[in-house]
């Protein structure tokens, strides 16, 4: 590959805006507005906090945001574009909001949202969580796993007190926490064992005269302005989990019918579930579908955070690029060494293609194109996640010690993308579930996708239908060395997203406002296919798609378009446009210059440095 010395050299801003423009769009100047409040809340990584300490901070972290944002949670929540931004933003210079934006945002307010703020119950829940007065959250999942109609949670309504009891039934005995607490039933993990105000949007199985009505949503003040518990609700609170800027005050929680009583408004129905005022149940929802639309909010947050995770993995690419550039541990400065570039382009072509794709993603839902809505995210959130926290693990280890430190921000990119991974459902549960509908996956394209594609997505796509041939065959090894049908559905959903994200590449490198521009996105999304293909190039070969011909000639193709993104690099990381991060010398123009200040010998002086750094 190409010598690139310390990358010193004048960039072409011609070329990197193009790319910037290809990368965000119409949306430039929308990521400037959103990243001068996220900057303003100054959420750097601290040190020397307890667990409770980092997690205790957030909410007030997430009210100054909102301030910066206009004041309104409810505006941010209901306009798709603004919250992608925002979570792109947040993600990089404010990772430790990010671990409660979804909640509030997608998930607590995107409930409320959905259902119509109708009464004055749901109007006093929804005016403090628009200023982040209270903190919103979601409680779905139980200890022992939460599949659709399995939701173990009640809600009965009872007549008597015109309200829902909520309650944790101990399975096949008489529910009375008091005797036998559920711990089946216990929702797991929400962030309810601090203190700060917390409302909940609660999954549970509606109860009502003596019939199983289905899995739907209500509204729970769970913690009020003083941080006391609801009537009813117990919380333990749960070990600590890895990262600190993903700290959260998560809990076991459990309900007591007898205390735990909501009034007939928190059913948050809208317009196709109510207890009528006449005391009757009215769902306009077949029995089986109502999970689905209750769960309907997750999407938002399904596209979001790993669109933000993709946002820090490009963060962390520009970060090191400058560094390598920079670094001279001998002779040859660390960016010409041919394993970091390697490294480096492979995971450039990675986030140029998975980024994209995360943005038409985002669009697609937020146009209610079908089967975008719940489909594409299932593909599409895997994908991203995954590839974020690869690249971003291999960031961490290219930057040698500087990647240890909290400072230069990716460990606790690296926290947030591994949550990621897990928030709005498990990513290898959501790629078997989306891989069953392996009929909708052939056909979930991009609007733009053109009739002839490049030759290095043809293999993308003949993977894609042979897995799919397979499973309606029954013949689930066709997935390659695997067992059993969700196995398959899992590898199937890869393929499918493998194939989408190098789509969205090729399209957008069409789109590109600039010859050199063009060029260089075309051989990003081709080094992308033809990575993914060299990576199965075994299943290619045991299904007959690859001769001995077609691998030299991949291996070529691939070495050559690898080394077009080298001779770019610093101008496909300039296109990112990352901002200047605090007390991150990772990130600094002369890295060893955050340094230069260091004065005395003793730990005092370092932790004072640190806390200045930090402020």
């Amino acid at each position: 590959m190409t010598t690139h010395g310390t990358l010193d050299g004048p960039l072409n801003t011609d070329l990197v805006d193009a790319l910037h423009t290809v990368l965000v769009g119409p949306d430039s100047p929308l990521h400037a507005r959103v990243r001068e409040a996220v900057l303003a809340v100054r959420d750097v990584p601290t040190s020397g906090l307890t667990y409770a300490e980092q997690h205790s901070r957030t909410p007030g972290l997430l009210r100054a945001l909102i301030r910066e944002m206009g004041g309104s949670a409810l505006d941010i929540a209901g306009d798709p574009r603004l919250r992608g931004v925002l979570f792109e933003e947040a993600a990089i210079a404010a990772p430790s909001v990010l671990t409660l934006m979804s909640g509030h945002l997608n998930l607590a307010l995107g409930a409320i949202l959905a259902s119509g703020i109708g009464t004055e119950y749901v109007q006093r829940c929804a005016t403090d969580l628009d200023t982040g007065a209270a903190v919103g959250v979601l409680m779905l999942t139980e200890l022992a796993g939460t599949n659709g109609p399995h939701c173990r949670t009640t809600a009965t309504w009872d007549p008597a007190v015109g309200g829902f009891r909520l309650a944790t039934p101990t399975i096949g005995e008489k529910p009375t926490i008091a005797e036998k607490p559920a711990v089946e039933a216990a929702k797991f993990m929400p962030n309810l064992a601090g203190r700060s105000p917390k409302i909940a949007v609660v999954t549970a199985r509606l109860q009502f005269d003596g019939r199983d009505e289905g899995v739907l949503p209500f509204l729970l003040r769970v913690r009020d302005a003083d941080g006391q518990l609801a009537p009813g609700v117990r919380v333990r609170a749960l070990a600590e989990k890895i990262g600190s800027a993903s700290a959260m005050d998560h809990g076991l929680i459990v309900f007591d019918p007898a205390e735990c009583v909501l009034p007939r408004e928190a059913l948050l129905g809208g317009d196709w579930a109510r207890i009528t005022s006449s005391g009757e149940f009215d769902c306009t929802v077949q029995w089986e579908q109502r999970f689905a639309r209750t769960g309907d909010p997750l999407g938002g947050g399904r596209v979001d955070l790993p669109c933000g995770a993709i946002a820090t993995a490009r963060a962390a690419l520009a970060g090191v690029v400058g560094y390598a550039g920079q670094r001279r541990p001998g002779r040859t400065v660390m960016i010409d060494r041919g394993p970091v570039q390697r490294d480096i382009v492979t995971a450039l072509a990675a986030v140029w293609a998975t980024s994209i794709l995360g943005r038409r993603a985002r669009e697609l839902r937020a146009a209610g194109a079908s089967p975008w809505v719940t489909l594409g995210p299932m593909v599409a959130k895997p994908l991203l996640s995954g590839t974020a926290f690869d690249v971003l693990v291999m960031c961490r280890r290219r930057a040698g010690a500087q990647g240890i430190l909290r400072s230069n921000y990716i460990p606790d990119w690296i926290a947030n993308a591994d949550g990621i991974s897990t928030a709005e459902g498990d990513d290898q549960i959501m790629q078997v579930a989306a891989g069953r509908h392996y009929k909708d996956l052939l056909e979930l394209h991009l609007r733009e996708t053109p009739g002839s594609l490049p030759s290095y997505i043809e293999p993308l796509i003949a993977r894609e239908h042979t897995i799919a041939a397979g499973m309606h065959q029954g013949n689930y090894g066709a997935a390659g060395p695997v067992w059993g049908s969700d196995t398959a559905a899992a590898e199937l959903t890869a393929a499918t997203g493998e194939r989408l994200a190098a789509t969205a590449l090729h399209i957008a490198a069409a789109t590109a406002p600039h010859p050199a521009a063009e060029r260089l996105l075309h051989s990003a999304a081709a080094a992308y296919a033809l990575g993914c293909i060299y990576e199965h190039g075994g299943w290619y070969t045991v299904h007959g798609l690859m001769s001995a011909e077609q691998a030299t000639r991949i291996h070529t193709e691939l070495i050559e378009h690898r080394s077009v993104l080298a001779d770019s690099m610093a101008e496909l990381v300039a296109a990112f446009d990352i901002p200047a991060l605090p007390g991150a010398p990772l990130f600094a123009r002369d890295y060893l210059d955050p340094y230069r200040t260091l004065t005395g010998s003793n730990a005092d002086t370092a932790a004072a440095v640190s806390v200045r750094q930090a402020s």
